[in-house]
């Protein structure tokens, strides 16, 4: 379902680029079963798991999903995000699964709940493709080729477990889960230990 690679298969000159990868927080949907809406909010917990995420490094840039537990997810573990880190939202970060809790809502909500965020790479309405293991491997395939092509070194991708199942193999993330990564061979990411 996803490209890795280990650490001895990496490709020769790595510029030391690194991808770190961070679930979002526990939202209303991870513990409510079957939530009925779009787009739910984080919890306390989650909120509280965001607040203590520590991070070792000073991203260069930040992506997030458009939703709202991703954003509200970064915004915590980074308080003064806008002001040290440049931060997009990739609408192909979204989750890979079709429930109602995994779309979002129309860009001109999220703009108005984060008046600050530039969602200009958004549809005006939530009408991306319904999810299917293909259009999900092709997403991730974007993602990583736009990211292999950036010039900032340490970048920050704040989504969902389903979807970070295409980026990377390994174990699933837990809520507020953060592990690093670099580029390896074709394009794949090679988890740091």
């Amino acid at each position: 379902m996803s490209a890795v690679a280990t650490d001895s298969a990496l490709r020769v000159g790595f510029n030391g680029k690194k991808i770190h990868l961070l679930r979002h927080g526990q939202a209303i949907h991870n513990v409510q079963r079957g939530y009925p809406f779009r787009d739910p909010p984080l919890t306390d917990q989650g909120l509280a798991e965001a607040r203590a995420v520590s991070l070792d490094f000073q991203p260069d840039l930040v992506i997030c999903s458009p939703m709202n537990r991703t954003i509200n997810t970064a915004l915590a573990v980074l308080p003064d995000l806008l002001s040290q880190s440049a931060v997009e939202i990739w609408p192909d970060m979204r989750e890979a699964h079709d429930a109602i809790c995994n779309k979002g809502v129309s860009r001109a909500e999220l703009s108005a709940a984060f008046p600050d965020l530039d969602f200009s790479r958004c549809n005006e309405e939530w009408d991306y493709e319904d999810h299917s293991h293909d259009a999900a491997t092709r997403r991730a395939e974007r993602v990583r080729t736009v990211l292999a092509e950036r010039s900032e070194q340490n970048i920050l991708l704040v989504g969902h477990r389903g979807f970070i199942d295409y980026l990377v193999a390994g174990p699933q993330f837990a809520n507020c889960e953060l592990r690093s990564y670099r580029f390896g061979p074709d394009n794949t990411l090679v988890k740091i230990s």
